[in-house]
């Protein structure tokens, strides 16, 4: 890549590089930008590597990545979380990037497909004509800021639609009952939106509150002195999407009108508020003000890297003891290939960073300051070299044992917190087994037998786990939050004295209930949207618009159908030849047609 930039490699044609993920830097991008002589790039992702190119890989993320919408964005001096970051994720760059990651049959083939056009060019040595050439179609129509993409009609909001769920399906908001919860972020982002995965830094977090769940739906939750709510948020990478949309809502008065709308409310008739157009009133059940505590679990996959797990909080005093409680519950059988899992007060070097970036709990602690609370990582200083990198889609290196025994400690710790028995307690416990197959579904094989319960779902590897673009006139819940949707549905469900009914879909039930592993159930799981709470929904023009340009607006742009074709082409002397050659035909060729109209209308010229 050097020679080339030297200008000491190839002709003055412009061309299409190829790199390696881990040469995808800023700094490389503006170097070969410079030249002049690239019209786009193709990056080789995670199969497409050599063992090798993983040894010096950094986050594409910036130094504190959302911290600008995060509890310390008002901070002078700010904790530096990921001081070797890239910065890629928020750059412009004029030219197009395609990555490819060959990881199934159609990716594989134009890999396979690209590899061999640079063969073919390198046995030409780039200057022996006909060579390959790429041409990129990937226009997007944004343009300045979000204010103005939208007005315009060419952006989109970032989100998606969280889940939130209570084992307690009579909670009502006067209840006087306080609530302990649970939480995590549901997707993820990286450089290359199609193939997000977020293994490590997201998915592992998802599946220890799920696995959680599941080990408290053993116990009988539903009768404790405290709810317990979980809450799973979507698009947290973009401004907190998720988690500061769900705190709006359920502190602030709700006011429905039912007025006019420019486009039909998409819940129908069964829609409790057509204007503003929500399909459930449920979330006013839960009360903030009720709150007592927070446990989120963020990246967790690599305790057995980093030394354990490490317990973040915002203000020492409120949350020690929440912290304390966490470390003294027994987290389950260890094998003789195991080891038990240690938590550690990320600040028990005296050097009090507070909550990491992507931790949900901002979003509440902005609301109320005085909540305990706390974020379970595998990192106590820094993010880690996969933090939103495309690479981050690998279970390879997971270490499921801990995340298993972080899953138990985590349950028994919110059991507790809800004031429930301590002899109880001590029988919950997480199914290693399901950790492991959430892992491997979510991750790398989301048509597993696992998934089968929920969907009927076949030929899908891996699924993206951006959170897309939120549509205000269809809102429709991509793969993983249905999924969640319908994890959390099951254990959280009802516990009915008949046979509940069988079903095929939500139509065969009755109203208020869920089609859940074909059986029709009760149970307090619901969708809530998802997306920057700088931006609203104009019910009477049907139109989505900025109203606090200091709140997350994150937007998408429309694309056109992004293409890269290849071909053979021959050199610039030859196109010249090609093209007198042509015009040449051309006049030749309007002469004879003209001096054949004479003729002829001479010839057989009448009167």
């Amino acid at each position: 890549m050097d020679d080339f930039v030297a200008g000491q490699f190839g002709s003055s044609d412009t061309y299409g590089i190829i790199l390696g993920y881990n040469l995808l830097t800023r700094d490389n991008i503006h170097a070969l930008q410079s030249t002049g002589r690239v019209n786009g790039l193709i990056v080789l992702l995670r199969e497409a590597m050599d063992a090798e190119d993983f040894q010096n890989l950094y986050s594409p993320e910036g130094s504190c990545p959302n911290c600008k919408f995060g509890l310390y964005a008002n901070d002078n001096d700010p904790y530096i979380w990921n001081p070797k970051g890239h910065d890629l994720l928020e750059r412009e760059f004029d030219i197009p990037i395609f990555g490819i990651n060959p990881v199934n049959r159609i990716s594989t083939q134009i890999y396979n497909y690209v590899m061999r056009t640079v063969e073919y060019n390198e046995e030409k040595g780039y200057d022996n004509y006909p060579l390959q050439a790429v041409d990129f179609e990937l226009f997007m129509w944004a343009a300045m800021d979000s204010e103005t993409c939208l007005r315009r009609g060419w952006c989109e909001a970032v989100g998606g639609l969280s889940v939130y769920a209570t084992p307690s399906t009579d909670i009502q908001a006067d209840d006087q009952k306080s609530i302990v919860m649970l939480t995590a972020g549901m997707d993820s982002r990286s450089l290359f939106h199609d193939l997000t995965n977020g293994a490590g830094h997201d998915i592992s977090g998802l599946v220890g509150i799920l696995a959680a769940a599941e080990a408290l739906s053993h116990v009988d939750t539903s009768n404790l002195p405290k709810h317990i709510l979980y809450t799973l948020f979507s698009a947290e990478s973009w401004g907190y999407a998720g988690s500061q949309r769900f705190v709006q809502d359920i502190s602030q008065p709700f006011t429905c009108t039912n007025a006019s709308r420019a486009v039909k409310c998409p819940y129908g008739s069964s829609a409790p508020c057509t204007n503003p157009c929500v399909s459930t009133l449920d979330f006013k059940r839960i009360n903030f003000d009720q709150i007592d505590s927070i446990i989120e679990l963020g990246p967790i996959s690599s305790a057995s890297i980093n030394g354990g797990y490490w317990a973040h909080v915002d203000d020492i005093q409120t949350s020690e003891s929440l912290v304390t409680m966490l470390q003294q519950q027994p987290s389950g059988a260890t094998t003789s290939n195991t080891t038990t899992v240690s938590i550690h007060p990320a600040y028990q070097d005296s050097v009090q960073r507070r909550l990491p970036p992507g931790s949900s709990t901002m979003s509440f602690l902005k609301q109320k300051r005085n909540i305990p609370s706390v974020m379970i990582t595998d990192f106590q200083k820094e993010l880690g070299s996969l933090y939103n990198s495309d690479l981050d889609d690998d279970i390879e290196g997971v270490d499921l044992s801990s995340m298993c025994q972080l899953a138990t400690s985590t349950a028994k710790t919110a059991y507790l917190q809800a004031q429930g028995n301590t002899s109880v307690a001590d029988q919950i416990a997480a199914n290693c087994t399901l950790v492991s197959s959430l892992m491997d579904c979510l991750v790398s094989n989301f048509s597993c037998s696992f998934m089968q319960n929920y969907f009927n779902v076949s030929g899908i590897t891996r699924t993206s786990h951006y959170s897309s673009v939120f549509s205000f006139r269809n809102p429709q819940p991509q793969l993983l939050p249905r999924f969640v949707f319908s994890f959390l549905a099951d254990v959280t469900r009802r516990q009915q004295v008949q046979n509940p009914t069988t079903c095929i879909t939500i139509q065969d039930c009755n109203t208020g209930e869920y089609c859940i592993k074909q059986q029709c159930i009760q149970s307090f799981t619901n969708y809530h949207e998802a997306y920057g709470t700088g931006l609203a929904y104009d019910e009477s023009t049907g139109k989505v618009r900025v109203i606090d340009p200091t709140k997350p607006t994150w937007t998408e742009s429309t694309w056109n159908t992004p293409v890269f074709r290849t071909f053979l082409v021959t050199s610039r002397a030859q196109q010249a030849v090609e093209l007198v050659v042509g015009i040449l035909w051309t006049l030749i060729s309007i002469a004879a047609v003209l001096f054949g109209k004479r003729y002829f209308k001479k010839t057989f010229k009448t009167e």
